[in-house]
């Protein structure tokens, strides 16, 4: 079994092969994974049926090991199939929020009202299944961090008088599953709202933003299906960290060896304030999370951060 690397279906540059045969010890288990799964994603489509990857996971846990190894193969077959998980019977588990002014219609009548729940509610696990959004909202702000998520909801960002606008907030929770990405796209495509994202003015904060503006490298062969390319930084800019005089802590090695992996990616050389903001972060050798904006008042987030971003429109 021949797989096709993700990066050859987006840069003829890069095309190379790598194989899985199960006559290699090093490859058994893998091609044993896949050929599992491949009859598990037959089965759904014969039947009409879907399942989760957690349910692929507890259904032979003695083979798979552990759930990344679920995630690795099936990346693989959509790879070599050249489609979506989605679209072979495999739904996968949410583990993002969505909170604000928004309800999301089903296909099977079911409502799901996300501004009744104080600590938002879970993403769908069927993002296909999800008929049309309903909101008045303004615009939608993403959130990095679950913590800041919650605090902001705790502080009253969804009152129309604290943001000047109802909004739609979500979080991944961190680095987004691809459930989040897809719902966040098909959120965008259906309501055409303005996106924010409000990330750590960090490496990694700067990557999350990235991933759901530009995509990931892992899933390469469905970026388009799941980037929103008009995605705005909102926030922590590096810039913000001097501007602002922000707690820091210094950059790590690893911090270091990201930045560089970071100003290598075509989207971030192209995109000039992007490209300064970053070079900022690596000049001043330092980083600050989202909780430091806290330090002046505990609604400075909330209250004037964001309200004055928003007024100035400065976010790119």
């Amino acid at each position: 079994m021949v797989i096709m690397p993700n990066d050859c279906l987006t840069n003829k540059s890069f095309m190379s092969t790598k194989k899985c045969m199960f006559n290699l010890k090093r490859s058994r288990r893998k091609f044993t994974i896949m050929i599992y799964i491949l009859s598990k994603i037959y089965q759904n489509i014969t039947t009409h049926n879907a399942c989760t990857t957690r349910e692929l996971y507890y259904g032979n846990t003695i083979l798979f090991q552990n759930n990344l190894n679920v995630r690795k193969a099936l990346i693989n077959i959509c790879c070599l199939l050249g489609t979506t998980s989605w679209n072979l019977g495999i739904t996968l588990t949410s583990s993002g929020l969505v909170a604000g002014d928004l309800i999301v219609h089903l296909c099977d009548g079911e409502i799901i009202d996300c501004s009744i729940t104080p600590e938002g509610v879970q993403i769908p696990q069927d993002i296909l299944s999800i008929q049309h959004f309903q909101t008045n909202a303004k615009y939608i702000l993403i959130v990095e961090k679950d913590a800041s998520f919650q605090k902001m909801l705790n502080e009253g960002i969804m009152k129309v008088q604290n943001n000047h606008y109802p909004c739609i907030m979500i979080t991944g929770k961190g680095f987004p599953d691809i459930n989040t990405r897809l719902f966040v796209r098909q959120l965008y495509i259906k309501s055409n709202l303005p996106i924010l994202a409000l990330v750590d003015a960090n490496p990694y904060g700067i990557e999350i933003m990235c991933t759901y503006r530009f995509g990931s490298k892992e899933m390469a062969h469905q970026n388009e299906m799941l980037s929103v390319p008009c995605i705005k930084w909102l926030g922590v800019h590096p810039s913000d960290i001097v501007s602002l005089n922000l707690p820091t802590t210094p950059l790590s090695v690893l911090d270091r060896l990201k930045i560089e992996s970071l100003l290598k990616r075509p989207y971030i050389r192209s995109n000039h304030q992007i490209l300064q903001q970053l070079l900022a972060l690596k000049y001043l050798n330092k980083k600050a999370e989202i909780e430091s904006l806290t330090t002046f008042t505990s609604s400075y987030l909330t209250g004037v951060y964001i309200k004055e971003k928003l007024l100035s429109h400065e976010f790119y």
